[in-house]
């Protein structure tokens, strides 16, 4: 048991507050350059988990990556059709991804440790997230924060549920400190509050949105164990260390570069 720190709390809610009113006052090109900015600093953290030694190469690798994936999120108005595209091969992707992190947990594959294929996937990663994100913003800012509040809510419920009551580990050769405790309780957690931010805003049929809620849910899970099982072979307890009580860039982002590609292409699929 343990109570949860001080300082992360109050980096986790400036950060959510200054998220909040980006959504929400920033125009849609204003908010894409903020995001883009974030991801430029989580690409230069995966360069090293992936890895990439030299800083200069890191960060080229995150320059490039900003510029490519900066040009792609122009694209959106001119040919909105590729983010269908993207994201949807970004959720295949994820889920080969969930499929390796558990036959790793079982012992039956390695950890992923090659630059030659974890940069690529990084910046495919990132891109499809990026255009995920301005995707579901461009449809409404109220969505993009009903996604964003959804992922916080599996962030904070699983962390706190199991600091306090965890007892059973997860997935422990991926990740030691998350348990079964935490993530049942995150998981209620997120239901209910999906359960009641549609009935407030939305009034959807229930069945659809709590299909949307799980998928979203289950790729926020495997989004933070993939970091971890990077951080693992690298042999690093953070990506970073820029935020305190948090690490770095990629750790507080590594669920939404999961969830955001498939909360989108379910959410199309169900023409919510």
């Amino acid at each position: 048991m343990g109570s949860v720190p001080v300082t992360r709390i109050a980096t986790g809610a400036l950060l959510a507050g200054m998220l909040t009113g980006a959504v929400l006052w920033l125009s849609t090109w204003m908010l894409a350059a903020l995001l883009l900015f974030v991801l430029v600093f989580a690409a230069f953290e995966w360069a090293r988990l992936a890895g990439l030694d030299s800083r200069s190469g890191r960060a080229a690798y995150a320059a490039l990556l900003g510029i490519s994936a900066g040009f792609l999120a122009y694209q959106l108005d001119a040919a909105g059709d590729y983010v269908d595209l993207l994201t949807g091969v970004a959720t295949l992707w994820w889920l080969c991804a969930s499929a390796w992190i558990v036959a790793f947990q079982t012992g039956r594959v390695p950890p992923v440790s090659t630059p030659f294929v974890l940069l690529p996937v990084g910046w495919f990663v990132l891109t499809a997230a990026l255009s995920a994100l301005l995707a579901v913003r461009e449809q409404s800012a109220t969505l993009l924060l009903i996604l964003f509040a959804l992922v916080w809510s599996v962030d904070i419920l699983a962390y706190a549920g199991g600091r306090t009551w965890g007892r059973t580990k997860l997935i422990d050769k991926v990740s030691p400190g998350k348990t079964w405790e935490g993530l049942l309780i995150a998981l209620v957690g997120t239901l209910l509050l999906a359960v009641g931010l549609n009935a407030w805003l939305f009034e959807r049929p229930v069945a659809p949105v709590l299909f949307l809620v799980l998928a979203t849910f289950v790729a926020a899970v495997f989004g933070d164990l993939f970091e971890s099982l990077l951080k693992r072979s690298r042999g690093v307890k953070d990506s970073g260390h820029i935020l305190p009580g948090h690490g770095g860039a990629l750790d507080r982002v590594d669920s939404i570069l999961a969830a955001a590609p498939v909360f989108w292409t379910v959410h199309r699929y169900l023409e919510l």
